[in-house]
């Protein structure tokens, strides 16, 4: 297959080439931007049945004026010791506030909260205690990556760096998040990608020395990656959603992979020129002879990375498949056109150099020798020095802070720890608690449910303040239905006695002080002209109580006040009009049937007295408190069968003590009967840990099983496959215990980035393999035509240099990921590159060669080793 492969490059040379430069520029001009179809918002990638997720559509369900696209919220910080209410500071508070809620405002912006305007709750919940910092909130009716939004958060900007001296201004939230990792991710693309091509340039010169060959890998690696570029940007603009970290990656591991690719490739065909003239013979001995190699060590990576897509995580089960699109289309290329460019450049690709046969003399035949010669040694000191450093690997925990992962100066971040230290940790992102029930939670059921489950939260360690309807009245005792019916009680006694004072007085007005003192009986005085209505109130009351309680109706009291009631009612009406001729009789009766009514309410009272859980929102005293009203409408649906509360937690909304609290919550929730959700940023965190925990499970399995398939079925073996994956695992655990001593104890981050162990066991399993195959796809050709310890001897010495180039030039293109300013792709790029080199100086050319000897024969069990002539 490769002998024809290389045949076919030969003689259709120049229709290769103008093929790749034809469908590269074509896709580079119609495709869409990879940058604008990928997206930085995390919650795009969670699972849709994801906790977190669904919790977000019952609040846009029941609450669809609390959920916004994206938000941002400006600090205004007046300095040590100023007050934000007072001078400058409040004139620039006053001024952005109409400026966001004047027609100038930008069109993204949707709804504004600001110390100067709303409710008084809710102007004093944004102004700090100390009275030093003033925020306003901002939402949008985009998210924070959609160029309306970005716009508004521009104007935002310009805006605050107007503010007066001695007045600092920061913009936080989760826009203004969003929006700093995307122009965090493409400044990364743009250095990595000049970084990357540098290096491949200055690496390839030092190898060949030769000004020539490094442009053969440096076109065949660009060709494809604009075609992979242009190939996944299609793809994520209409089949799936791509990261925003799967441009860089595109980069990094096509300028490695590919370039090595092509370095097997070069180093083997100036092999096969030593001496000839002809390059036709030469490319196509280098295709047969590498590449069958090439494509194995590919289809481990292509293999490795398409099995993401198993994943629970879009950002897993994206960004693999896409990159394993990249590599397909980089191994093509370099079994294409770079045998296609060899075979017209033919020994001049070496310039001002001649094509020569590798030196059997120098460091690595003399390195090979040693290994062989003492195999046991060569196995033993690796072991121990990357044992114990697996060991402490194991210890290294996930950090899920998305606001650790930007730069310490980034304004979002800095903004949000100025907010921090005067509201706390928990205020920019509170979690809502959303309960359903479909009989009401304005019920006395439901009430009494709904305190229950805000007296559980607010004893969670961690919970630092609960919002509620409940939590947020006044007097809650007022929900109490004994409380009630004191106050309902004493209105009474105070009709009876400015009665009782008429009497004594001999008024003849009696109707009119019937009517002023049926007045003062109502809950809502401005509202009742007559005793009559006052009255209805009171009956109003009793009725809706009798609802909410339906055994009340046979209660001695409640029939005794209700008669009662009816009673003064049809002498405050003088039967079917006012009253014209009132007596003293009629004042002594209305005396009587009050005395009545109250000895009713005061056997209710002390009958509900009793019943603690016994609670009732009358809807005349909503009707009568417009903040009541406001609150109701806060936290409860409008049909009131959803209710919500606030939880505001005293750590960061990304901390392992918040996520640990969402997990608490939702076992409340399940454990005590509600039917609910927790929603918020935090929320999606927590399903965003869990998902990955459950998919770096699949990874190993999927990934290694893989690796393995394809191990046997190039070695047509099954001892060698094991124990090189074994020493795979070796160097993965070992660079994570690297990665925690220089991360964590020296540079003191909190731990890796959540999402990074994954693509570095992903590109270590794959890429690290490139090697193993490299060098024991050579101990197999040589073992062949002698055994296995002289074949491993002459492998080490033949591959040991390209192996270290190819090493080196993939560690340097994922250290050229050091220059990113977001921590994850800083930490992966490091990892990856030392964990390449771990592979290439200490496992590919140490420990694999030593167990090789050690295993001899066995290595190619269950097949025997047959030995072959040699050619």
């Amino acid at each position: 297959m490769f002998a024809r492969l290389g045949a076919f490059a030969v003689r259709f040379r120049w229709l290769i080439i103008a093929a790749w430069v034809m469908v590269a520029a074509v896709l580079t001009v119609v495709a869409p931007d990879i940058d604008e179809v990928a997206v930085s918002d995390q919650r795009a990638f969670v699972p849709d049945e994801a906790a977190g997720l669904e919790a977000h559509e019952l609040v846009a369900k029941y609450f669809p004026d609390r959920v916004s696209p994206s938000t941002a919220v400006l600090v205004i910080d007046a300095g040590e010791g100023g007050r934000v209410d007072e001078g400058a500071a409040a004139a620039f508070v006053r001024s952005l506030t109409t400026w966001l809620t004047g027609p100038e405002a930008p069109a993204a912006v949707a709804e504004v909260w600001s110390p100067i305007l709303g409710d008084e709750q809710t102007r004093a919940g944004l102004i700090s205690k100390d009275k030093q910092i003033a925020l306003l909130l901002v939402s949008f009716n985009a998210i924070g990556t959609e160029p309306p939004t970005g716009e508004a958060m521009e104007a935002l900007e310009k805006r605050l760096r107007q503010a007066p001296a001695g007045i600092q201004a920061y913009m936080t939230g989760d826009g203004p998040i969003l929006g700093a990792y995307g122009t965090s991710t493409k400044s990364s693309v743009d250095s990595t990608t000049w970084i990357t091509i540098v290096l491949v340039v200055v690496i390839l010169l030092v190898i060949y020395r030769s000004p020539v060959s490094p442009i053969i890998p440096l076109l065949t690696i660009g060709l494809a990656y604009l075609i992979s570029r242009g190939v996944v940007a299609f793809l994520g603009a209409g089949v799936f959603t791509i990261s925003m970290y799967t441009n860089v990656f595109l980069i990094v591991v096509l300028f490695g992979a590919g370039t090595d690719y092509c370095l097997f490739l070069i180093s083997r065909f100036r092999e096969e020129m030593a001496g000839v003239s002809d390059p036709a013979p030469a490319v196509k001995t280098t295709v047969r002879a590498v590449g069958e190699t090439i494509a194995s060590s590919a289809g481990t990576v292509i293999v490795g990375l398409a099995l993401m897509a198993a994943t629970e995580l879009g950002l897993y089960n994206t960004s693999g498949p896409s990159i394993a699109i990249g590599v397909a289309i980089a191994l093509s290329a370099g079994l294409t056109f770079t045998p296609a460019t060899l075979s017209i450049l033919g020994d001049r690709a070496f310039w001002p150099r001649k094509a020569r046969h590798l030196n059997q003399t120098g460091f690595w035949p003399r390195w090979a020798a040693r290994v062989v010669r003492r195999p046991l040694i060569a196995l033993v000191v690796p072991v121990i020095v990357l044992v114990p450093l697996a060991v402490y690997g194991n210890g290294l925990q996930r950090d899920f802070d998305m606001l650790s992962d930007l730069p310490r100066d980034d304004e979002s971040r800095v903004g949000f720890e100025v907010l921090a230290e005067h509201f706390g940790p928990g205020t920019m992102q509170p979690l809502n608690v959303v309960v359903v029930d479909s009989a009401g939670y304005d019920a006395p059921a439901g009430l009494a449910r709904l305190e229950q489950l805000h007296g559980i939260l607010s004893t969670l360690d961690h919970v630092a303040q609960v919002r509620s309807f409940t939590g947020s009245l006044p007097d809650r005792s007022t929900l109490s239905v004994a409380a009630q019916l004191e106050t309902q009680l004493a209105l009474v006694r105070n009709i009876a006695a400015r009665l009782e004072t008429v009497a004594t007085a001999g008024s003849a007005d009696a109707a009119a002080a019937l009517d002023d003192a049926g007045a003062a009986a109502s809950p809502s005085p401005e509202q009742s002209e007559t005793a009559a209505s006052g009255l209805t109130g009171l009956f109003g009351y009793l009725t809706q109580l009798a609802q909410a309680y339906p055994e009340v109706l046979h209660h001695t009291g409640y029939i005794e006040a209700t008669r009662a009631l009816a009673d003064l009612a049809g002498l405050a009406a003088g039967g079917n009009g006012p009253v014209s001729s009132p007596t003293e009789a009629l004042l002594q009766e209305a005396l009587a049937r009050l005395d009545a009514l109250a000895g009713g309410l005061e056997s209710l009272r002390a009958s509900f007295a009793a019943r603690s859980e016994a609670v009732l929102l009358p809807d005349l005293y909503v009707e009568s408190s417009e903040g009541l009203g406001a609150l109701r409408d806060a936290y409860f649906s409008a049909d009131r069968t959803a209710a919500r509360l606030q939880v505001v937690l005293d750590t960061g909304p990304y901390s392992p003590e918040a996520l640990d609290t969402v997990e608490t919550i939702r076992r409340v929730l399940d454990d005590n009967g509600y039917r609910g959700a927790v929603e918020g940023i935090t929320a999606i965190m927590l399903d965003l840990r869990d998902a990955s925990d459950r998919d770096m499970t699949r990874a190993i399995v999927f990934v290694l099983s893989g690796v393995f398939v394809i191990l046997v079925l190039l070695l047509r073996a099954l001892v060698a496959p094991i124990y090189l994956i074994l020493t795979i695992l070796l160097s993965y655990t070992a660079t994570l215990g690297v990665v925690r001593l220089i991360f964590v104890d020296l540079l003191g981050a909190a731990g890796i980035v959540w999402w990074v162990p994954l693509f570095m066991f992903v590109m270590l399993v794959a890429l690290g393999m490139d090697y193993n195959i490299f060098l024991i796809g050579r101990v197999k050709e040589e073992a062949a035509t002698t055994d296995t310890p002289t074949g491993t001897r002459a492998a080490l010495a033949r591959t040991g240099g390209i192996i270290t180039s190819a090493g080196i030039i993939m560690a340097g293109t994922f250290a050229s990921m050091l220059s990113s300013s977001l921590l994850g792709l800083l930490q992966i790029g490091f990892a990856v590159a030392f964990g390449v080199l771990l592979d290439t100086f200490v496992v590919r050319t140490t420990l694999v060669p030593a167990l090789t000897v050690l295993f001899g024969r066995w290595n190619w069990w269950p097949r025997r080793e047959k030995r072959r002539p040699p050619a």
